[in-house]
Parts: C-alpha cells; structure tokens; sequence
C-alpha cells in the first residue's frame, strides 16, 4: 500500500505538534508554580479569614525580611514561584521588617519558611514559641503537598499537590502574654 503526500505531510505535521507540546509543557511549569497555604482552625475546620489573617513566608535564604501574605475569605494565601527573575514583584527592601504582598511572585527556591501570627496545632501546642518558623521542601509541597498534624481538635485533611495546610487555633490571652 503507498502512503500518498498528504498522509505524509499529516505525520509530519502532527509528529511536529507532539514534540513542540512535549518540550513547551514542561517549560511552562518550570516558569510559575504556586504554593497555596491554607489556615485552617484546628478547633472547628474553619478557615482562618479577617483583618489579622495573614502567613510570613521566606523563600530561600536571599531575602532576610519575610513576605506577608495575607489570607483570602477561604484562608489560603497564594505564593508564586517563578524562574525568571523579570516576573518577580517584591520590591527588594533594606529594612528587618516585612513587606505585605497580595500576590507575590517569587524567584523559586528549593526551600521555604512559614510563620502564622497563631498557635499550631501540633504535638507541641502552646508550648513553644508560636514566632517559631515551620521548613518546606518545594518540590515536596509542589510534588505532594503538606498538612500539619491537628492536636485542637478531629479535623483532618488529606493535602493536594501544592497546598500547605496549617491547622492553628488563636493565641489565649497569657500565650500572648509570654511572648
């Protein structure tokens, strides 16, 4: 049986398509990743939302102040991570203290940090400092996810690629006391 041009040139064309799509994909999630960190309170399983609902994050070692990402009316602050350094939008700083982005976007490291301004529900409790900062592998949350152990109360989740799930509780009065 011959193969006539047309069929030819369909092989071609759609051979041409495969490799393009087999080399763009995995160039294109290479360039932005984000990492969803969701508060959860450990007590009821509600999302941790409000004026004073926030994360610090630090990504790497590069930056010493922390990037302060407030919570959405679900409890998730989203932090992008991205390998090309034109897409950053964290203003670089020269202060100890934190900057408040909605939305950054980030050069992408192996690591990251988190604090969250409440106590975490871990084995632990109250018993430490709750300015205590909580290490991330990024391929790790990016290739599985995470979610913290909940000592406060019954709620459990299982964590999606990608996702932080922190549960937390409120300071009491005498842990703020302490600190």
């Amino acid at each position: 049986m011959l193969i006539g041009h047309r069929q030819v040139s369909f092989c071609f064309g759609f051979l041409n398509f495969l490799v393009t799509v087999l080399l763009i994909l995995p160039a294109m999630s290479l360039s932005a990743q984000t990492i969803e960190i969701k508060l959860v309170d450990g007590r009821n399983g509600h999302p941790m939302v409000g004026a004073s609902s926030y994360v610090n994050v630090w990504v790497g070692g590069e930056r010493k102040e922390a990037i302060a990402i407030p919570t959405d009316g679900k409890g998730v602050a989203r932090l992008q991570l991205t390998m090309n350094p034109s897409e950053v939008n964290i203003p670089n700083s020269k202060n100890n203290g934190s900057i408040v982005v909605d939305h950054p976007v980030v050069k992408y490291d192996e690591s990251f940090r988190i604090n969250a301004p409440y106590v975490l529900c871990g084995p632990r409790g109250g018993s430490y400092s709750w300015l205590e900062l909580k290490n991330f592998s990024t391929k790790e949350v990016l290739d599985h996810g995470y979610a913290s152990a909940n000592t406060c109360g019954k709620v459990t989740v299982s964590p999606q690629p990608g996702q932080v799930v922190l549960f937390v509780r409120p300071l009491t009065f005498w842990e703020k006391m302490k600190q």
